[in-house]
């Protein structure tokens, strides 16, 4: 059906992530600031990942996630909204020699996903640039392609109610990204919080239940939250 009125995921705010240079750039800052193959590791244990498994990973970026989890895994389908960034893990798939993960243009809300229901969806730092409408929408659809008893890791940037009206807040949160990665981290934390559309804990948590997913554990650490949920 045309819906002349769905939100376009491929204009962001804050990064420019149709531009290579930036892709880099991004992957680079992103290597620094996190252990990748270990949370990797984390989110296979998490959602029960098995060598049967169908994964679905939605704002896969530059591949790390999903390039780990193909090692044990049946497949990953991995879709991003930006061409550049599926360039960029379309040759570190090539360069590392993993066959079983795709890499396609699509989002929460429109694009490429995968047929039939899949095992496991994991979603990281993607869900914010959308508004709280239009995640709910993005949630209701990742629940469509979950199989039942399915679980759905997600980590973004939330924030805990007391964080509304409270510059407080977003001044250590900002110091703390500082302290580990530089002004450029602040820089993007900064913009971020500005321009984004992460959402208080609360709204989350409420839309995940709406979508039929139950959380079964939740992670605060610093600005980021992580959900474990199953449907």
């Amino acid at each position: 059906m045309n819906a002349p009125w769905l939100y376009d995921e491929s204009v962001t705010t804050g990064t420019n992530y149709r531009d290579e240079t930036e892709v880099r750039a991004y992957d680079e800052h992103m290597a620094k600031l996190r252990n990748v193959v270990k949370e990797a590791e984390e989110i296979g244990a998490a959602i029960a990942l098995t060598p049967r498994s169908a994964i679905w990973e939605i704002g896969a970026g530059t591949g790390e996630c999903a390039l780990h989890l193909a090692r044990s895994c049946r497949n990953v389908v991995a879709t991003d909204v930006s061409p550049a960034m599926l360039a960029y893990a379309r040759r570190k798939a090539a360069e590392r020699k993993i066959g079983n993960v795709r890499f396609e243009l699509g989002g929460f809300l429109a694009g490429y996903e995968p047929e039939g229901q899949v095992d496991a969806i994991v979603t990281q730092l993607a869900l914010h640039h959308l508004p709280d409408f239009w995640k709910a929408r993005a949630l209701a659809r990742i629940s469509d392609r979950l199989r039942q008893g399915g679980r759905l890791f997600l980590m973004d940037a939330v924030y805990p109610s007391e964080a509304a009206g409270n510059d407080d807040y977003f001044m250590k949160a900002v110091d703390a990204v500082r302290e580990r990665s530089g002004e450029g981290g602040a820089k993007m934390t900064i913009e971020h919080i500005r321009d984004e559309y992460s959402t208080l804990d609360w709204i989350l948590e409420g839309l995940l239940q709406r979508a039929g997913m139950k959380v079964l554990k939740k992670d605060v650490s610093g600005f980021l939250t992580s959900y474990l949920c199953e449907k």
